[in-house]
Parts: structure tokens; sequence; C-alpha cells
């Protein structure tokens, strides 16, 4: 807590020295963000030759988070600062300690919290519409991003830059060489899951808007070891007295380098000393209905090959424990709790229904939506082991009026998976586990000064 304090006392004091420019700075902003989070999980694994009658694994993690987050306006429209501090506390937890909310420590115990500068960093102007950034930053782009619902987000090091072409394109680039997991208090570098060095991961994008037509596209390179493009787009379609949305998207990823092989990825099917290689691609489209207060959605996804989600892992700078990208995952096919349904020859389809309960009770809404996949194979071995899963998740979302700086979500997540032939000895990596139950509690208290 003392190291958490001279972080924060640091940090205020440059707050104050930004306000001395007070008649310069009109967009400034200042944000304290409190994240409560609770994860109650049960998981079970599928039988395997190692391992013939696996146990349940269970926990319960609750923590913590709080974001100070301050947004300078361009001093003589050219260059600010942005900063954010993080600090998680952990209030309680049980079962097998897992790396969800904080990181294990190498006793086997979850960390007890941390403090850290999540983001600083300079921003210029370069003209209407363009910005360049330098320093620690969140990332929001098709391939990699930084997620929201742990106790603080996970956020990368490295050079953005945004620039408007003309009125209705956009290009994006980004160069990153470290990354803060939403776990950890440092900054560290890229690697794969066997522990080898990832120097940077960049990417270059594109976005068009024109009416009622969108289009993006983007290449990633994780240096030397993987390679990812995709193109998405999407139309909406006013009707009398609803509106459909569509999107479709292709999705490519290829291994780039002597880093990728067996054990890079510990999703990859594949034997010790094998060469591999990946040339995965996925296709989807997705359509959403929207009149008053209902949504409908569905969705199909083909892959061809294996789609690799992960595009990094890390390896916490204090404990060496690895720690796996939360995963980027494009697809409306996607869950939230792990498998990715983007093993090889998978058919993956959506649905969903969303209601506002704004007539009836103000600020309440719920969703609920089912995902299953079939036809999947192993990735890099030549076998008949073919699986099947299905994901359904339930969230109830409450928008306190009365607290009206006070977000409330609930989600109870469920996971199962099986394989036609009980062969002990191949599995598909990317279902490993046969069933998965999964309890998530988040409370947001956000208030702008």
């Amino acid at each position: 807590m003392m190291k958490f304090a001279k972080i924060l006392s640091l940090s205020m004091a440059t707050i104050c020295c930004q306000h001395v420019l007070a008649d310069e700075l009109e967009d400034q902003s200042l944000e304290l963000k409190l994240n409560t989070r609770y994860f109650s999980d049960n998981g079970q694994a599928h039988a395997s030759t190692l391992n013939p009658n696996p146990k349940t694994t269970q926990y319960q993690q609750s923590a913590l988070g709080a974001e100070l987050n301050y947004k300078s306006a361009y001093y003589d429209d050219l260059i600010g600062l942005d900063a954010s501090l993080y600090g998680v506390v952990k209030l309680a937890d049980s079962g097998t300690p897992t790396v969800q909310l904080l990181d294990v420590r190498p006793n086997g115990k979850l960390d007890t919290g941390f403090a850290s500068v999540g983001v600083l960093a300079i921003k210029a102007k370069l003209g209407e519409g363009n910005e360049l950034r330098i320093g620690r930053q969140k990332v929001d782009t098709m391939l990699i991003k930084s997620t929201f619902n742990r106790a603080v987000p996970d956020t990368f090091s490295g050079v953005s830059l945004r620039y408007q072409l003309q009125q209705n394109w956009n290009a994006y680039a980004g160069y990153y060489n470290k990354w803060q997991p939403r776990t950890a208090d440092k900054f560290t570098s890229f690697v794969t899951d066997n522990n080898q060095k990832i120097n940077y991961v960049a990417l270059v994008g594109m976005k068009y808007k024109y009416d009622r037509w969108g289009l993006n596209a983007e290449y990633l390179n994780s240096a030397h070891y993987l390679k990812k493009y995709g193109l998405i787009a999407d139309y909406s379609l006013p009707l009398s007295t609803s509106r459909v949305d569509f999107r479709s998207g292709a999705m490519f990823s290829r291994n780039a380098g002597d880093l990728f092989k067996c054990g890079a990825e510990a999703d990859l099917d594949c034997i010790k000393g094998q060469s591999i290689e990946n040339r995965g691609q996925g296709y989807f489209v997705e359509a959403t209905w929207k009149k008053n207060n209902w949504e409908l959605g569905a969705a199909l996804t083909k892959i061809y090959g294996f789609w690799i989600e992960d595009n990094y892992s890390t390896r916490s700078a204090r404990d060496q424990i690895l720690i796996q990208d939360n995963g980027t995952n494009p697809f409306p096919t996607s869950t939230v709790i792990g498998p990715d349904f983007t093993n090889r020859d998978e058919l993956a389809w959506m649905a969903r229904i969303r209601y506002n309960w704004k007539d009836y009770i103000q600020g309440l809404s719920t969703e609920f939506k089912y995902i299953t996949g079939s036809g999947a194979h192993q990735s890099n071995i030549q076998s008949d082991v073919t699986g099947k899963e299905h994901f359904t998740e339930f969230t109830l979302a409450y928008k306190i009026p009365y607290l009206r700086h006070l977000d409330f979500r609930y989600s109870y997540l469920t996971y199962h998976s099986r394989f036609d032939r009980d062969n002990l000895s191949q599995k598909i990596n990317g279902m490993l586990k046969s069933s998965w139950h999964q309890h998530r509690v988040a409370l947001t208290y956000t208030y702008k000064f």
C-alpha cells in the first residue's frame, strides 16, 4: 500500500502541474473508477492417458481495482499527456489459485495486490483528426485490444498513430514491445507459450465509413512468430419501425518465423519436435435486428485450418509465471471464458436475444447467448477424432438510476465439449475442458471530477 500511495502522490503532483495550464487546456478530464470483481468457477477436464480420472477444479476470487484516469487537452493545440494509475487489492479467494484477477505466486498462492502506472503517454496532434501517441497506452483494434472485464485493463507500451486520409478514410498503425497484463504490476516482454521472446507486435489498418456502409482491414505481425490479417464489412439497413445490422468478415493467420514451433501455442495439436505450420482462415456472417427494447442476433462462422487467437504471452517479471494473452477474437462466435470455437474444420453458429426493461425498471437489461460448434479436428495431427462444443451465457446488467455512477453486471457462463471417440491418448487441445461453469459479478463505480 505504501507503493501505491507513493505512485498516487507523484501522479497527483503531475496532475496539479497540468492545472497550471488551465487557460490553455479546456477539455482535460480526471476520472476515478472502482471495479469490484467476483469470479466463481467450476471446471472439469477430459480424461486422458496421463490423467484418466481428472478431478473437478474449483476456485472463487474477488478483488477491488482502482483506476485514476487523467486526460489532458492539447496544449497550444499540439501536445498533451494521458496517465492512469492502477491499484488492485485481493478481497478473498479459495480453491485452486488461477490467474484471473491477480497473479499466482511461486508458492502457489494468489497475489495480495499491486499498484502501477498503467498509462503514461505523450500525445501529439498532427492536424485535425490525426494523433501520435508514445508510451504506455490502451489499444482497441480488430486484432489486438485492451480488455475491461477484470479489476483493471491491460495496457501496451509503444507507439501508435491515427491519421485521417480523407473525410471517410482513416488509417492507423501501432508498434508495441511491452505488455502489462491485467493481473500484474510490470510491463514485460512478449513471449510464446514455451518462453521464446517475441521482439514486438506491430499492426497497420484502415477504416472506411460512408452512409450506412463500413469497412475495416488490418494486418498484424507478431515478430518471427505469427502474422494475421482480416477484413470486416458492415451495413445498416433501416426498416419502417426497426433496423437490421449486417456484418461479414474474413480472418487469416500464418506462421511467420522460427519461433512458431510445437509448444509455442498451447492450443496447437502437435508432437514435440515436429515441424509445423499454420494456414488458418475463418469466415463469418452476422445479422442483428433491433426494434424498440428488443435486439436479436445470429451469426455463422466456418474455420479452415486452425485460426490462432493468441498473438503472444508473457512471463511475470516478478515470478516468471506464464500469462497467456487474454485473446483478441473478432468472430461473433467467440466466448469470454477460454474456448475460441476456431479449431480446424469447425463450423460454429450463435444466437442471442437482448431485452431492455426500461419500460418497467429503468436501467435494467438482460441477454441470453448460445454458441455451438461441430466438426472440429486436431490442428497438426491427422486423426479421426472429431469434437463438438457448446456455450451459453446469461447476463443481467443494471445501471442503477438512483446511484447514477454505479453499474452492476452479473453473468452465468456454461461450456461443454465432447468427442465422438473415447480415446484417452488423443484429444483436441482447443477442447481440453469437458465442462465449465462460471459466475461473474462486476460492480463498477465511475466518478468524473
